[in-house]
């Protein structure tokens, strides 16, 4: 399949036109003209990424984290993001990102995230469609809801701010970092806000303040994107792989 029919699947379900003007998403690297044949899944693109798409035999990484983010300007072996842009290079390995389109989009990772949390009633949290905001089929204690959170991120670890023994029953989901969506949050009357990357003084006000947060992690919070990148692409005649890089942190 062209590489251009992969982004036009892509942007049909993900536009570019989304995005946070900050971000870098789309074809970052390759020919449109390229025929692809397989594909890695990935949340991000690393120098370990790289190697495995190569391993794997991948013509394509299709990406949630963009590479060539922050205003680049030289592709050397100094930096991991220049060895890993290097390693794709010398391998023909081509890349496409959607970060914020997904995070926004209709049926993206919060949407995703909603529905794995069988949440009912939802809406956006924010205007711009970031975010998701629903209802648990019962109410139950925020200790166990942080416990049921584990479950379905599958993740052994999360950390927990709030008092344990309240009734939850609205859930605000936001993936990654979105701490700045919080005050949005309880301003739409959420009991728990589950998002990732949070600072420690930031929880500290926010416990001050009465609201309860679970910094479920980013990688937990956004890996299902490798679930949605597959079943949008699972249509096509392309060998789709999920790679095994796992999440930056360990626990022990």
């Amino acid at each position: 399949m062209k590489l251009s029919k992969i982004a036009e699947i892509l942007e049909n379900e993900f536009p570019l036109s989304c995005a946070y003007a900050w971000d870098n998403c789309g074809l970052l690297l390759g020919d449109r003209e390229r025929d692809i044949k397989t594909v890695l899944l990935s949340l991000d693109v690393t120098e370990a990424v790289a190697e495995e798409a190569k391993n794997v035999g991948a013509d394509l990484i299709l990406s949630h984290h963009p590479i060539l983010f922050d205003g680049t300007k030289r592709i050397t072996s100094d930096t991991p993001e220049g060895r890993t842009v290097l390693t794709l290079l010398e391998n023909n390995t081509c890349v496409y990102s959607a970060h914020t389109n997904c995070d926004i989009a209709k049926n993206g990772i919060n949407a995703c995230l909603a529905a794995l949390f069988d949440l009912s009633d939802t809406e956006f949290l924010e205007e711009d469609g970031l975010g998701r905001i629903g209802k648990l089929k019962k109410p139950m204690s925020f200790a166990d809801f942080a416990l049921f959170t584990k479950r379905v991120l599958n993740t052994p670890f999360v950390r927990i701010c709030g008092d344990k023994e309240a009734q939850v029953f609205r859930i605000a989901v936001a993936s990654g970092a979105c701490a700045d969506s919080i005050p949005t949050a309880v301003k739409k009357g959420a009991d728990v806000i589950v998002t990732a990357d949070m600072k420690y003084h930031d929880m500290i006000n926010y416990s001050q303040m009465g609201i309860s947060i679970i910094d479920a992690g980013h990688y937990p919070t956004e890996i299902i994107v490798m679930n949605i990148f597959y079943d949008l692409l699972s249509h096509t005649d392309l060998k789709l792989i999920k790679s095994k890089n796992p999440d930056i942190f360990e626990f022990i």
